[in-house]
């Protein structure tokens, strides 16, 4: 076995070991009394995404390749692992920081979206289909900004656009996720993980700022004071599947 697909393998094993056992201390044995586990998670993640490239520079040794064919390539998982780091910068905004910003945070969740789209968009060799992708993507981003508009009227502000951007962005990359070389079906499952937290996240904030509060009662309501963390108990297993999707195929070369 090539000393890339051991440390790659051993790497993977590692990571799940970690993420598995912060998600457990924190939804199960609620040992965290505040974000400093479940910023952990998001840490590790971005950790992860980052210490697959050194896979990847063991593997274009392995192949006789220069270290400038892995470092400066945009189809090899590079977009996603800028990706991650914006995620790391979005969740110290919303999440680590003491003063919780959250038109920066989500200026940095757009920012990883739009990696994302660029890595799913240049993996995908079908020029048909990525034409496809680009007009789905402005139709989606136009039509959700233009309901949100509608919806929220006078209450309509800057965080609920970019949010709104943002979410229109993260739809489009599940329905292209599958395609081409992005990362296949455990991309797809991350980002469909991603969405069901954020609706999650969206349901908060259209009850603390945009709605005065749902109705004590209703399903909303009982959904959101429930006593289930579902915001993380999506997000941890989206931002362990989305690196996972790195690790490369049997079919994969250089």
């Amino acid at each position: 076995m090539k000393a890339s697909k051991i440390f790659n393998t051993l790497t993977a094993l590692a990571f799940v070991a970690c993420e598995s056992a912060l998600f457990y201390m924190i939804h199960v044995k609620h040992t965290a009394t505040d974000v400093s586990l479940r910023y952990l998670t998001i840490q590790v993640a971005a950790a992860f995404a980052w210490l697959l490239l050194v896979g990847e520079l063991m593997k274009a040794k392995e192949c006789g390749k220069g270290v400038t064919s892995v470092i400066f390539n945009l189809k090899n998982g590079n977009l996603l692992r800028l990706a991650a780091l914006c995620t790391l910068g979005a969740d110290y905004f919303l999440v680590a920081s003491d003063d919780i910003k959250r038109l920066e945070g989500m200026y940095c969740f757009l920012g990883t979206q739009l990696f994302i789209f660029l890595h799913i968009y240049l993996s995908d060799e079908n020029k048909k289909r990525r034409k496809t992708h680009l007009i789905t993507r402005l139709c989606l981003t136009l039509g959700f900004t233009v309901a949100a508009l509608l919806v929220l009227g006078k209450s309509a502000d800057a965080l609920a656009i970019i949010s709104i951007i943002y979410y229109a962005n993260l739809v489009t990359s599940i329905i292209f996720a599958i395609n081409g070389r992005s990362g296949g079906i455990i991309l797809m499952l991350g980002l469909i993980l991603f969405a069901l937290c954020d609706i999650n996240v969206g349901l908060w904030v259209l009850n603390d700022m945009y709605t005065g509060g749902f109705p004590e009662g209703s399903l909303l309501h009982s959904l959101l004071f429930s006593g289930v963390d579902l915001v993380w108990i999506f997000y941890i297993p989206s931002q362990a599947l989305i690196p996972l999707s790195l690790l490369p195929g049997k079919k994969e070369k250089i």
